[in-house]
């Protein structure tokens, strides 16, 4: 489904002139999931943008309208519970807006719902010609394209301006009746980043004056310092100029070209760029990163999969009415005869009785229940809403590679939440729902601007297939505690993860509850990421289009599920297809052998630690990483050896 969403109209020169709105399409997963969302860089066809909090968007501008009507409502009152621990006032999930292009006109996608869109702006800000090679921020280049059409009595500046055009080229190309006259700006590929959420451009119209290899005492904490009291002049024209023998920073200057600059003409490159610093405090530092780089964005994306309740699940606004009424004193039987033609009489009578308040419930706990349904329904079939199919498959052929348990999910529903983001580094998701941010030098930025007073979060609700596979719990038990206990190099790989844990201000120190839960996990994760890679090598589906689901505690569970939603490649019975016993046998035999010859080995089979925190010990993106829009865990706590080991592997 296509996304539409609108250009900020910071792009204006007065109030009176604003330029006209401009589309651009965009897929919905876009706005709300690991690829992308509020606080986002997203590249199109008309530049990078940055996604605005949904509370902004022209979409949010009539919630009365929006949020009564049960098409952009999704109901989830499992997950909706949990997540008012922390946003104490939240009411409801309300749908990201779909959207498609009007068919009736034919110029820059013009939506066909135009009150349905989001709300992005331009960054980076900062833009260069690649003809004519001036450099300046885009505020400027539209005062500059605005007063050059207007002296040539040019129409619709607005509209020619996006994508975002050199005015002094144009001019000349008019002047000189060249026919090419449109030189499209191009944004640079740098921004800078903070640990508190924050991002903005490098300060440009200060490089000329930058020095460089100083002592980080006199920078603000690394080693180049910039003369922040003043530019170089008080007409800055700047360039931006590229060099054709060199391709790395050294070969990129910045220089003011005009004649009164106090700089004098003077170019500083690029080089050291990754080591310019801004502000003291670290929580609020600026670190220069290339803006497609990963750790621009690290979504808080909360998942919840569908579960069918015994009895019928009341709505929020149905909850509200209920409990006004009991609080006024009315009588269950009047509440009963009020809603009769809604729920029956046990629902309301269990809602009545029950303490509705939110109460923290982790991760673990709140998959546990998930996993519990799957086992305890390996064939189970929703025949109202079709919400979920299993079939459990004979295990047989799989039993002497420890796997008890294979369900062909054939359907399932999935709901996902982005609750806020993070920039630098990821953030754990228990943590942030019962602590937030207080104890932590990486802060959350959320995704409305009410912040953890919103009363309404994103949501999207998908539907998709994969395969559940459980670990035979006993072969687990046996394999730890035997290697644990007697094998010093497994359990030396173990302890070290362990204390890394404990160190790391970013992960919450009861992640795992003891080296039985964090070994096990290990292992799920391992062997979930090989699975994926080796379903992208032997069947061709994108390891973009699969997704892990792990459960895994220290005493109950050791399964994962891997799924595809609707509309990605391998979804509409190709995931499905290879959980039979026997494709899912080669798949799995296929894995484990190709694990063993990793093209970073024995580098990497032999790291002492890898990737966020070194978390990972035998893993890198030769054998084991995924994309991170694939991996629940940012690609973390991995280590092939406890597969294939010959001394300690749990398969060997």
């Amino acid at each position: 489904m296509i996304h539409s969403f609108k250009l900020k109209n910071h792009l204006r020169l007065t109030q009176d002139n604003i330029i006209m709105p401009k589309y651009i399409q965009s897929q919905t997963r876009k706005m709300l999931t690991a690829y992308g969302g509020v606080g986002s860089i997203l590249e199109t066809s008309k530049g990078a943008l940055i996604v605005e909090e949904f509370d902004k968007w022209k979409f949010f501008a009539d919630g009365s309208r929006i949020f009564d009507q049960d098409e952009f409502i999704i109901e989830d009152n499992r997950l909706l519970k949990r997540l008012q621990v922390h946003f104490k006032q939240l009411q409801k999930f309300v749908r990201v807006p779909t959207n498609i292009a009007n068919p009736y006109i034919q110029n820059d996608s013009v939506p066909l719902e135009t009150k349905r869109i989001a709300s992005a702006k331009y960054f980076p800000e900062w833009m260069y010609c690649p003809n004519c090679e001036r450099f300046r921020n885009i505020k400027d280049w539209w005062r500059g394209w605005h007063q050059t059409l207007q002296k040539l009595n040019e129409p619709n500046a607005g509209e020619k301006f996006i994508k975002p055009k050199c005015y002094h080229c144009f001019e000349e190309a008019k002047a000189k009746n060249k026919k090419k006259k449109y030189y499209e700006l191009e944004q640079v590929r740098f921004i800078m980043t903070a640990p508190n959420g924050a991002i903005r451009d490098l300060p440009w119209e200060n490089w000329n004056r930058a020095e460089k290899n100083v002592k980080e005492e006199d920078a603000d904490g690394g080693n180049i310092r910039i003369d922040w009291a003043e530019k170089c002049c008080d007409n800055q024209d700047l360039r931006y100029l590229r060099s054709e023998t060199f391709a790395d920073l050294a070969g990129i200057r910045v220089k003011c070209m005009n004649k009164g600059c106090k700089a004098n003409g003077r170019e500083v490159t690029l080089a050291g760029l990754f080591g310019l610093r801004i502000g003291k405090d670290k929580e609020k530092q600026f670190k220069p990163v290339i803006r497609t780089s990963n750790s621009v964005y690290y979504p808080l994306c909360i998942n919840s999969i569908y579960l069918p309740k015994k009895n019928q699940e009341i709505k929020q606004d149905d909850k509200a009415t209920i409990r006004n009424l009991l609080a006024s004193g009315v009588s269950k039987e009047i509440i009963y005869t009020t809603f009769q033609n809604r729920y029956d009489k046990q629902t309301i009578d269990d809602f009545c009785d029950e303490r509705d308040e939110a109460t923290f419930e982790a991760e673990i706990q709140y998959r546990l229940k998930e996993y519990k349904f799957i086992l305890e329904h390996p064939n189970y079939k929703e025949e109202q809403n079709s919400n979920l199919t299993y079939e459990n498959q004979l295990i047989d052929i799989l039993s002497e590679y420890g796997i008890s348990t294979l369900i062909k999910v054939k359907r399932l529903k999935l709901t996902t939440v982005q609750t806020a983001f993070t920039r630098q580094e990821p953030f754990d998701k228990d943590l942030f729902i019962r602590e937030g941010d207080n104890q932590t030098p990486v802060k959350i930025k959320y995704t409305s601007s009410q912040a953890v007073n919103t009363n309404y979060l994103l949501a999207t609700e998908s539907f998709g297939e994969g395969i559940f596979i459980d670990l035979d719990k006993t072969k687990v038990d046996e394999w730890f505690y035997k290697h644990y206990h007697n094998t010093p190099a497994f359990r030396e790989r173990i302890d070290i993860l362990q204390e890394r844990i404990s160190l790391s201000e970013i992960i919450q120190n009861n992640k795992f509850l003891d080296n039985r839960h964090l070994t096990k996990f290990v292992l799920v994760h391992t062997l979930s990421h090989l699975l994926v890679k080796e379903l992208e090598f032997l069947c061709g589906y994108a390891a973009t289009s699969l997704n892990e689901r792990l459960f895994v505690d220290s005493d109950n569970m050791q399964g994962l599920l891997l799924y595809t939603v609707a509309g990605s490649e391998g979804s509409y019975g190709g995931i499905i297809t290879q959980s039979d016993p026997t494709s899912f046998k080669k798949i799995l035999e296929s894995a484990l052998f190709r694990s063993n010859d990793c093209a970073s080995d024995p580098v990497c089979y032999h790291s002492d630690g890898q990737g966020i925190g070194g978390m990972n010990l035998a893993a890198c993106y030769s054998c084991s990483l995924l994309p991170e829009t694939s991996c629940e865990e940012f690609n973390s706590f991995l280590d092939r050896a406890l597969l294939i080991d010959k001394d300690f592997g749990f398969f060997t």
